[in-house]
């Protein structure tokens, strides 16, 4: 009967465990200090807060991000916006990238802009930092099927290569045509930051 009651406890002990750390994935868990947006072509490349650009804080195992569960294993924040493409006009002219035979149009260019917490701003929200860009450096790419982001190295280290592959300055784009689309960045848990697109 002692047996029976130890064993008992050992699985509900472990239930509980595991209920926890279920529960850790329902909650969005944001980025103490700071929030992110969008900017692009379609964003005017705007870097102050703008409700119609800023990001969705999402939980880990939201139903959106489901294609890049196991890209996204590592991921301490993770942020959602989603960008129709077709509702934007050409920028009329193009991202480049030799090295992968990649000629966007500038409408499928994406970056973030990280903003700080300031309590002077009437958003509460004051920026602080371009991703990617010389300041933050490079961001890796989760979807490769439908993303090129840039290799993390100067425009001085670039420009030596001449390989056509891009610095942390240049644009990641989208690589999928026009449609809708879940832009999706993450911050790790070692605090590299990374990006991803789900083409809907």
């Amino acid at each position: 009967m002692k047996k029976l009651g130890i064993t008992l406890l050992v699985v509900l002990m472990t239930v509980s465990i595991i209920a926890v750390l279920a529960g850790c994935n329902n909650k969005p868990v944001p980025h103490s200090g700071y929030n992110y947006r969008t900017t692009g072509h379609f964003a005017d490349w705007g870097s102050n807060f703008d409700s119609r650009f800023m990001m969705e804080n999402v939980a880990p195992n939201d139903s959106r991000i489901a294609p890049l569960k196991n890209a996204l294993s590592n991921a301490a924040n993770i942020y959602l916006w989603e960008y129709n493409t077709a509702s934007v006009a050409n920028a009329g002219w193009s991202v480049e990238y030799s090295g992968r035979n990649i000629s966007q149009d500038g409408k499928f260019a994406v970056k973030f802009i990280r903003l700080i917490a300031d309590s002077t701003e009437s958003s509460g929200w004051l920026f602080d930092m371009w991703v990617p860009s010389a300041e933050a450096g490079g961001i890796a790419n989760l979807s490769p099927d439908t993303l090129y982001t840039p290799m993390n190295r100067s425009d001085e280290a670039r420009d030596a290569a001449g390989d056509g592959l891009g610095s942390n300055n240049d644009n990641p784009v989208l690589l999928g045509g026009n449609g809708t689309y879940y832009i999706i960045f993450a911050v790790m848990k070692d605090n590299t930051r990374a990006m991803g697109a789900i083409k809907r």
